[in-house]
């Protein structure tokens, strides 16, 4: 009984071990996007959550995965339409959630920070307050000219909205914020002063429907707009 007693404390300590080994760390951020129709302001903005994990460098050969969850900023412009900006990489390669947090707060052109995971994660830990992101940084942009068919899908140019949306609509500013508090170890109890944003069902309805699809409907890019999937859109449980 005192071997079986040692064993199950191993075996129910082993994820605590695990955690201690290889931590994780979830930051979330305000990305907000600031624009005019006609000399009126508009504004949309959306919280996401990204995730920094350790992980045995055996297992792929990097000490490092990251993931995130959130949904696509909706920016409504009224009679003109919605802008999207996507979970999904613009212009730039790192305006993925997981690297336009390190862009914005200029970790060595958007690169993780630190020598080790840990040193990163302390840095990471530091950080607050807001910052602009120029718009070559933005994700991608997108817009419907049917908001009930995804193959209407056309990408945006943030620096000439008015191309998609009719003369005097321009994307003003575009901004970064760390949602206050919103730094925590995976493993603690806490949790950030806001939530992350859900909704995006609402604009379109037929994003459930396409859950771990491409726009088309199928399970290739092939085909698909923009080579779109739904995850580009929200990485939430909706």
């Amino acid at each position: 009984m005192k071997w079986l007693g040692i064993v199950l404390a191993l075996i129910g300590g082993t994820p605590v071990l695990y955690s201690v080994a290889y931590p994780s760390l979830t930051l979330r951020y305000r990305l907000t996007l600031e624009a005019e129709v006609d000399g009126k302001p508009k504004t949309g903005s959306g919280v996401i959550e990204v995730i920094y994990s350790k992980q045995p460098e055996f297992a792929s050969g990097r000490d490092r995965v990251s993931s995130h969850r959130g949904e696509a900023v909706v920016l409504d412009l009224g009679d003109r339409g919605i802008l999207f900006a996507l979970l999904k990489a613009g212009s730039d390669s790192r305006s993925i959630p997981e690297s336009i947090i390190l862009r914005a707060f200029n970790f060595d052109g958007g690169a993780f920070p630190g020598p080790t995971v840990e040193e990163g994660f302390k840095k990471l830990r530091q950080l607050s307050g807001k910052r602009e992101l120029p718009l070559t940084s933005l994700p991608l942009l997108v817009r419907f000219r049917d908001l009930n068919d995804p193959m209407t899908v056309e990408k945006v140019d943030p620096f000439d909205i008015s191309k998609s949306f009719g003369g005097g609509a321009r994307l003003v500013r575009a901004t970064l914020e760390i949602v206050p508090e919103g730094v925590w170890p995976l493993n603690s109890f806490g949790v950030t002063d806001e939530p992350i944003v859900k909704g995006i069902d609402q604009k379109l309805p037929w994003l459930k429907s396409l859950q771990g699809k491409y726009l088309h409907g199928g399970g290739s890019a092939r085909g698909a707009p923009l080579e779109l999937d739904s995850g580009d859109f929200a990485t939430t449980d909706r």
